[in-house]
């Protein structure tokens, strides 16, 4: 990383520890989250019974019930595949088995199917230096330090380029700043995760055909397999991310194991060579233990010590199958991990990795049991009625009656998006300016209005059950599913709690309203939470920094300071004063 770089980012990370501005983007983007086609018409996978596949109904029920218990995985999906048929599918709270998932890095492994696609068609090289692609775009200086790295470097994540994703927030040509940047470690032998090699692939995927990645995709992958309802987020320079940015439906991310599993054919016909799959699933790359149990192949994870390959994304995005049965786990999630440290990845390899029959006899009780527990996952655990619903709308209306105006030195950097998804998408609020209720006793929800200082978001909060609204964050488009709940504190202070999940990403707002004397204080969090940003933000200082002149300085840095200013980012205490109030009579 260049000197340049290290001040812009430098000056960028001040601009977001900076409560009580809004956060200014060192450079200006479109909006990076395209629409999302919704087909009610679709070529939907077989929905049959576990026993039919050889699964019992007690197995996955009793899997279910550890995923729930288990509140660090925070789990958002699940969906069972064999032979391409969906034997079981849950959602939990609000979220919606078919809306299509923000994958992050577990779209990885579909840019490598493409690129060997290109192989297939004799378009590429996995020898080819990256750099001699880019020959008109590369200078001469840079294309000779950087010859060595081959598209198989960048398969592996054996590159060695520094340039990563914590940098592309300050730069629009991303392929120039690949090239440019510093390298570290060996080429072809040091593994270093790093989303940019994906990038590249994917650039290289335009330059080698003209077409972009979902375009190529789109008539060899896509289409052969039936997925209509995608969208890839591109670069600043109109560049499919390629190694993250995929919005896809579970089932759809499952169809595409199921591809793999079966060594490239689909329902008979070859969609890509089983030699290039023998190869991408093939570990190529050994990886430190603290990062899990899956070593690297093409983009794709491969078990250490089980015969499994991985799709693996972020805060819980998975596509894991089990090469010996067949069966495929796909999985969403908004919990803190980076990797496969999780406790998701041990309940699923001891439930799942044996010996499973083709079917075994049908068990009606048993997934009657079944059933009952997936009603159950979804916020409220099932209920249908709200106890004291006549008095709980009739204070909330008292409450309620007006609006409340940020008074707080902090509210420029408040605004509803979660603060994870601001960074990720270079989205930022201009701060909350006013909040207003409206309960709506009939429908059992709250309206809530939402201002900030360039655009207001009008969503309903449900009490029996979440309600969906699609709101616009600066031309982004996200659906969201709000629950509300109201309560009293150990104080006696009223309290209402609103729930906000971004369904198409693993992240959510949570809003604690209290109000006393007058006034409302809203206290704010999110999940994935403070914990997991502090870690990020230390190992995204610790390898951006790395061989630089301040390489030393950032040893130095406090984390219990970053910490402390993350608190006041991703978990503010904001306070509002009623800006209009009607007395009741």
């Amino acid at each position: 990383m260049n000197l340049n770089a290290v001040n812009r980012l430098a000056t960028f990370l001040f601009r977001f520890f900076d409560t009580k501005k809004a956060t200014e983007p060192i450079i200006e983007t479109l909006p990076q989250k395209p629409p999302i086609p919704f087909s009610e018409k679709r070529d939907n996978p077989e929905r049959v019974t576990p026993e039919s596949c050889g699964v019992s109904c007690a197995l996955i029920r009793e899997y279910i019930e550890k995923i729930r218990a288990d509140k660090t995985l925070n789990m958002h999906n699940i969906t069972i595949l064999r032979e391409g048929k969906v034997l079981y599918e849950c959602s939990f709270d609000g979220q919606d088995i078919n809306t299509p998932k923000m994958t992050f890095s577990a779209c990885k492994s579909i840019t490598s199917l493409a690129i060997g696609m290109l192989w297939d068609e004799g378009l590429i090289s996995l020898s080819e230096s990256a750099a001699a692609i880019f020959e008109d775009r590369v200078n001469i200086i840079d294309k000779l330090r950087t010859d060595a790295i081959t598209v198989e470097d960048l398969l592996t994540m054996r590159s060695s380029i520094v340039f990563d994703e914590a940098e592309t927030v300050t730069s629009a040509n991303w392929v120039k700043s690949f090239f440019s940047s510093a390298t570290q470690g060996k080429v072809g032998e040091t593994f270093s995760y790093n989303s940019l090699n994906t990038y590249i692939l994917s650039a290289i995927v335009y330059k080698k055909t003209g077409k972009h990645l979902t375009e190529y995709l789109k008539e060899r992958l896509f289409e052969p397999l039936g997925i209509t309802d995608y969208a890839w987020e591109k670069c600043p320079m109109g560049i499919e991310k390629g190694g993250w940015g995929l919005y896809m439906r579970p089932e759809d991310m499952g169809k595409i194991g199921t591809l793999v599993m079966n060594g490239g054919l689909w329902k008979g016909k070859r969609i890509i060579s089983a030699e290039y799959l023998r190869t991408a699933t093939t570990a190529h790359a050994k990886t430190p233990r603290e990062i899990g149990n899956f070593n690297y192949g093409y983009q794709i994870w491969v078990g250490k010590d089980t015969d499994t390959f991985l799709f693996n994304g972020m805060l819980g995005q998975n596509v894991l199958g089990f090469r010996k049965n067949g069966i495929i786990i796909v999985s969403n999630a908004g919990n803190g991990e980076l990797f496969q440290q999780g406790n998701f990845y041990d309940m699923t390899l001891k439930t799942f990795g044996g010996k499973f029959p083709e079917k075994i006899p049908e068990n009606r009780r048993g997934r009657a049991e079944l059933e009952k527990l997936t009603r159950t996952l979804v916020f409220g655990g099932g209920q249908t009625r709200l106890a004291g619903k006549n008095k709980i709308f009739a204070e909330l209306s008292e409450l309620c009656a007006g609006a409340f105006e940020a008074a707080d030195e902090n509210a420029p950097s408040f605004g509803l998006m979660p603060a994870i998804l601001q960074l990720t998408q270079n989205n930022f609020t201009k701060g909350v300016k006013n909040i207003s209720f409206a309960p709506d006793e009939d429908n059992v929800n709250v309206k809530i209005t939402f201002e900030e200082a360039d655009e207001t978001h009008v969503f309903r909060a449900g009490m029996l059950r979440g309600e969906k609204t699609e709101l616009s964050f600066h031309g982004e488009k996200f659906t969201v599913c709000a629950f509300a709940r109201f309560a009293r504190n150990e104080d006696g202070c009223p309290v209402l709690v609103v729930r906000i999940d971004f369904t198409e990403t693993p992240c959510s707002r949570i809003l604690k309203f209290f109000f006393e004397d007058g006034k409302m204080v809203c206290r704010a969090a999110e999940d994935p939470g403070t914990e997991f940003i502090v870690r990020s933000a230390g190992d995204m200082l610790a390898e951006v920094l790395a061989g630089t002149v301040m390489e030393r300085i950032a040893e130095k840095l406090d984390m219990g300071y970053v910490a402390y200013k993350l608190e006041k980012i991703l978990s503010p205490e904001i306070k509002f004063d009623y800006k209009t109030r009607t007395i009741s009579k």
